[in-house]
């Protein structure tokens, strides 16, 4: 895991990236931040939550991305069988490419684990 969020990390625009658990706890991580691991995968697991249960009341099927934009950074959700995979990027990050490698990442990341 800690090779595949590195190479992500080498796109241009992203700060860092890491794979939370469906119950909220830092699986791996590549991510710089103030907060400890304990708190970021809470607040993150509530992002992941909170928009799960509103696209299925919505009825629209199951999540699998999701982008959240700030003003100072925009951060990518990607859906793994383990949980997700997430990036920090700079606001001025180019958003398809990230997609994509975000989604390649993921995909890896099933791989590595045996799933596909």
């Amino acid at each position: 895991m800690d090779r595949i969020l590195a190479e992500l990390n080498k796109i241009p625009g992203i700060v860092g990236s890491f794979v939370v658990a469906e119950d909220g706890i830092i699986v791996a991580s590549d991510y710089d931040t103030e907060l400890n691991d304990e708190l970021m995968g809470a607040l993150t697991s509530s992002i992941i939550n909170s928009t799960e249960k509103a696209t299925k009341k919505m009825e629209q099927g199951d999540l699998i991305s999701f982008i959240v934009e700030t003003d100072t950074n925009k951060l990518f959700f990607n859906a793994t069988r383990t949980g997700f995979l997430v990036c920090v990027a700079n606001p001025d990050a180019n958003l398809g490419l990230i997609r994509v490698e975000l989604r390649a990442a993921a995909e890896k990341l099933n791989n590595s684990l045996g799933l596909s």
